[in-house]
């Protein structure tokens, strides 16, 4: 089987309720979907979205390897093809490939579109003959196949007729309801491909039901080879088909050659990077297959089985797709198990020494106070490398004072002075921010700025504060204490780093001064993902 894959992230993506695209945006993510070996990359829908014509503009001069595709509906009821401001929109847009969906299901013609089913026949007709005339490629979606198939398959399949007739390459057949089970998709898609004489029958499918990834395995083992998604499932109300599960199934489980295998190991910094691109980056720690947690293995038999045999708990190897797996170890203190995480840091705790003993002793006390590393694996490297010799601290703090400034009587500003060490030399330094977190952080950068280190205020430059989460460890009286940890990237990598205190702002201080310098510590690694990385569980 030869199956082409269709990414519309940027149209139906953009559907999705928090997400707000610029063209800036959608060129940046234009070159990371291709990047993974798409097809087909839907650009935008002009009718709607006016801005989509410049995105277009600008999009052609990418070295795209994609086919970039516009997308649009079939005429209007009672007008000229020729005369159709969508369909002259969609022109305008200059793009080899032209995706027109249409209505086959009575409902939508009738109630929705207003108009008859002989009437609807004939834009569909008109329109796909219309590109055609104009050297396009012609995909066509029956939206609303599958509900259209249930209620009069008749005239749904009397669409799919009329638009084979009239040239369509593509016939894609749209679940746009989300509701459609696997056992519906595989009789439609057969039916469909009996019609078809050769031609790609492919699949549009929404995930209201949670079925959108099951009902494209259904088609695609049902004969189907045409499949559209997006990264993530982004896409109208709760999305439509992750490509981001999809691709390693295709590839790693049913043995189709969708991607190369380099493309498949960017899937995971893709996905993550497109995450953060539209806002929502925050989310992609449970997913399937690119997220966080899905090679996090926490107890000591599931520990101690993938250290044997990596199969024994993954159906994938992670490394394929660009993932990394994580052993999250019950107890810091457990020495067969500290060896382990120790060895994979540069750190031997293998032999009975004081040395040795001390660092049990330290890691101990932490977990004492609530220290938890298995979100926070920057935190317990630098630890241990402090422990151990390997590292030497950078920012040594002898005071620090933060304070609101209030400007006339609506604006104020936070304040922060700091008397620190920075690579031995004493430095006094201040700086001002919108906030308590942005403002730590320019201080500490503008203490790095003064000392005559160059390579740390080019590092520092490309380094940004990508997450601040904050959480209770108890409550009551005395006892209350706050677990900050922050999140950091330098556009290659990204760690995270914790503080625990019975004062927010101090935690996060902690925190702050962590994520610095494990990242200026451990800049020239010439790979931070590779390798299992291991840390303790809440």
């Amino acid at each position: 089987m030869n199956i082409t894959l269709l990414d519309t992230t940027l149209r139906d993506g953009a559907l999705t309720e928090d997400i707000n695209l610029s063209i800036p945006d959608k060129l940046r993510l234009a070159s990371l979907i291709d990047s993974l070996g798409v097809t087909y990359l839907e650009g935008g829908w002009p009718q709607v979205f006016e801005s989509d014509l410049e995105f277009f503009e600008q999009a052609a001069e990418l070295d795209l390897k994609a086919k970039l595709t516009v997308f649009g509906a079939t005429r209007r009821p009672e007008t000229r093809v020729d005369r159709d401001a969508n369909l002259r929109l969609m022109l305008a847009a200059s793009t080899p490939v032209v995706h027109l969906y249409g209505k086959v299901w009575t409902l939508h013609v009738e109630k929705v579109l207003r108009t008859t089913r002989k009437e609807n026949l004939a834009m569909l007709r008109d329109s796909v003959e219309f590109m055609k005339s104009h050297g396009k490629e012609v995909i066509f979606t029956a939206e609303h196949f599958f509900d259209g198939l249930r209620t009069d398959p008749g005239y749904a399949l009397e669409n799919i007729q009329v638009a084979l007739e009239a040239g369509a390459d593509v016939l894609s057949l749209g679940d746009s309801n989300g509701g459609a089970l696997p056992w519906e998709i595989e009789a439609g898609v057969k039916q469909v491909l009996q019609m078809a004489g050769g031609r790609p029958v492919g699949l549009h499918l929404h995930d209201d039901l949670g079925m959108a990834l099951g009902n494209a395995l259904a088609g695609v083992h049902a004969g189907a080879t045409h499949v559209q998604g997006t990264v993530n499932g982004y896409g109208a109300r709760t999305g439509i088909t992750d490509l981001t599960t999809l691709l390693p199934i295709l590839k790693l489980k049913m043995g189709q050659e969708v991607v190369s295998d380099e493309q498949l190991a960017r899937l995971t910094r893709v996905a993550h990077q497109v995450a953060e691109i539209v806002g929502l980056g925050g989310e992609m720690a449970y997913k399937p297959v690119v997220g966080d947690k899905v090679f996090a293995h926490k107890t000591q038999t599931h520990v101690s089985a993938v250290l044997s045999d990596p199969e024994a708990y993954e159906t994938i190897d992670p490394e394929r797709v660009g993932n990394r797996r994580k052993l999250l170890i019950p107890g810091l203190t457990r020495p067969t198990y500290l060896q382990e995480i120790a060895r994979r840091y540069g750190v031997d705790l293998s032999g009975d020494s004081v040395a040795n003993a001390r660092i049990l002793e330290v890691l101990r006390k932490l977990e004492e106070q609530g220290y938890t590393f298995e979100d926070a694996e920057a935190s317990l490297e630098l630890r241990l490398g402090y422990l151990s010799g390997r590292f030497q601290p950078i920012l040594e703090v002898e005071r620090l004072r933060l304070f609101q400034v209030i400007r006339g009587r609506t604006q104020s500003v936070v304040e922060a002075a700091l008397r620190a060490r920075v690579d031995g030399r004493a430095e006094y330094v201040a700086a001002e921010g919108e906030g308590p977190i942005d403002t730590l952080y320019r201080v500490i950068l503008e203490a790095l700025s003064v000392v005559e280190n160059l390579d740390y205020r080019s590092y520092m430059q490309n380094v940004l504060v990508s997450a601040f989460r904050v959480r209770t460890l108890s409550s009551g009286g005395e006892d209350l204490r706050v677990r900050v940890s922050i999140s950091m990237h330098d556009g290659q990598r990204e760690w995270t780093t914790v503080g625990i205190d019975s004062d927010l702002i101090r935690a996060a201080w902690l925190a702050l001064v962590d994520g610095v310098e494990y990242g200026l510590l451990t800049r020239r690694r010439p790979d931070p993902d590779a390798g299992a990385a291991i840390s303790s569980p809440s």
